[in-house]
């Protein structure tokens, strides 16, 4: 299965969830917001929350600073 992760293409093994795709990327998972599309999901759902093919997923890392 193919998603998109801030406009890259990852190909993924199917019925994936977000959890593995963040360890198949190895992110770091502290300080980040996963969005499917315009919707945010928690990260509390994280390992329920199935891929689709074709989905759209932004990964947003909060920073400090001013």
């Amino acid at each position: 299965m193919k998603v998109y992760v801030n406009d890259e293409s990852i190909d993924l093994a199917d019925a994936s969830n977000i959890s593995q795709l963040l360890k198949q990327l190895e992110t770091a998972t502290k300080g980040l917001a996963v969005a499917i599309g315009p919707n945010i999901i928690p990260s509390k759902l994280w390992d329920e929350y199935q891929l689709k093919e074709d989905d759209q997923v932004l990964l947003i890392r909060a920073t400090q600073g001013g």
